[in-house]
């Protein structure tokens, strides 16, 4: 499969036209396919659109098709295991708007064969969302196979993303929903790197309904989740519990990129994958939610040695997307989340979060913005390896919700210029 360095233009980057009724979308042999996130592979800079084979690699990112037929079969191949991406993989399956599978790989069965048949005829449509980080795998779709009659039409803008909204979000596993569907009964760790160390279930995350997604979803934006669990900010930072101390320096800086590192990546898990022009896809908002990882073992790094690494990241977010909303989100004192489950460790977080802030202000930065997230109203409740349920992702998308109704009034209800202006169709679903 070839791969692109090209930055991918999110949904509201791409290629619009009327619908199909109107005679005005062509029908083609091969799938065009509206990408809503960072993909590997060929995407015509231009329109934004990609074509066949694609690499899913980050989480919560999807894939939309419309086409004409009566039925449609999909073939993803999952990425086989390396010391950073277990090879575990799960996507969710929506047509016209409804979800209707889930189907997951693993190392041993590496290959997704989903089929929809028995539609009505017509037009339809297809979206194909990744539920899990790249940490726990990666995967390529292959193909998308339509009944003998059928034929593909250009892709059409889901209406909630026409007020051209992006949204980014930045952080480590509670970004990525890590175990938020683990609850007490699927957070056995059955999911194991070849080198280093287990994690919960694959059913155990859904990245789609963790606080980010959720966020985007109460302001109809698009978005970008860039996570990787057990990233920190300033280092990596492993964990004692989890990894054998003779582990090797080089798989703990594999397996634990920092958010910088991630930010700058096309394809989550391939560190000489880079986004050559930012440009293609600018977020009005950013959220960074990193910084936990930092902490897990007591003494932390000195201060002045960790603040840097976060200015960096700032002031790179302020270059290459010309200075946008970045909101710091802190997490509770009140829940020892994993990361910062001791009070000192917890300490130490939340006066380093603050430092960064207070420095941002120091230097005049007026587009950064503080959150401090509580715990009143969430549910502590069958949290699995110490990290926020389904629920309790649900009270932090409240509260950050709230909080930019609050300080980015104009930017929830304004509209922004599209990369390609052009009518927009019938509108299609959203994962």
């Amino acid at each position: 499969m070839s791969r692109s360095c090209v930055s991918l233009a999110g949904l509201t980057l791409l290629y619009i036209v009327f619908a199909a009724a109107a005679g005005l979308i062509s029908a083609q042999s091969s799938p065009e396919l509206l990408l809503q996130g960072r993909f590997g592979g060929a995407i015509n800079s231009q329109t934004g659109l990609g074509s066949l084979p694609l690499l899913f690699s980050w989480p919560s990112s999807s894939v939309y098709t419309t086409f004409i037929g009566t039925s449609v079969n999909v073939t993803i191949v999952g990425a086989a295991p390396t010391t950073d991406s277990a090879g575990y993989n799960r996507f969710a399956f929506f047509v016209d708007q409804t979800q209707v599978a889930i189907e997951s790989s693993t190392p041993s069965n590496l290959t997704i064969q989903w089929e929809m048949s028995g539609l009505s005829a017509g037009a339809h449509n297809v979206t194909i969302t990744k539920l899990n980080e790249a940490s726990y795998g990666q995967a390529v779709l292959q193909s998308i196979v339509l009944s003998s009659n059928g034929s593909f039409l250009t892709p059409v803008l889901p209406e909630a993303f026409e007020t051209g909204r992006r949204i980014q979000f930045i952080g480590d596993s509670y970004t990525v929903g890590y175990a938020n569907t683990g609850g007490t009964t699927n957070c056995n760790k059955t999911v194991c790197f070849p080198v280093g160390p287990c994690v919960p279930e694959l059913d155990s995350q859904n990245a789609a309904i963790s606080w980010g997604p959720l966020t985007a979803a109460n302001f109809q934006d698009d978005y970008e989740v860039i996570a990787w669990s057990g990233a920190g900010v300033g280092t990596f930072s492993v964990p004692e519990s989890n990894v054998d101390a003779t582990l090797p320096t080089w798989v703990g800086e594999n397996q634990y990129p920092t958010d910088g590192e991630i930010f700058w990546r096309q394809v989550a898990a391939d560190n000489t994958s880079m986004v050559s022009n930012f440009s293609s896809w600018v977020p009005q908002v950013v959220v960074l939610a990193g910084g936990t990882n930092d902490f897990h073992i007591l003494p932390p790094p000195a201060l002045e040695d960790w603040l840097p690494s976060y200015m960096d990241l700032i002031n790179t977010i302020n270059e290459e997307y010309d200075t946008p909303e970045i909101i710091i989100q802190v997490f509770p004192l009140e829940v020892n989340f994993e990361g910062v489950l001791t009070p000192n460790a917890t300490t130490n977080y939340l006066q380093y979060m603050a430092a960064v802030y207070t420095a941002t202000q120091m230097e005049g930065m007026t587009n950064v913005h503080f959150l401090q997230l509580n715990a009143v109203g969430m549910d502590l409740n069958g949290w699995c390896s110490d990290h926020p349920s389904a629920a309790a992702d649900m009270t932090i998308a409240a509260q950050l919700t709230a909080y930019i109704e609050a300080v980015l009034p104009a930017w929830t209800t304004g509209t922004y210029s599209l990369a390609v202006e052009a009518p927009v169709g019938d509108s299609t679903e959203e994962a």
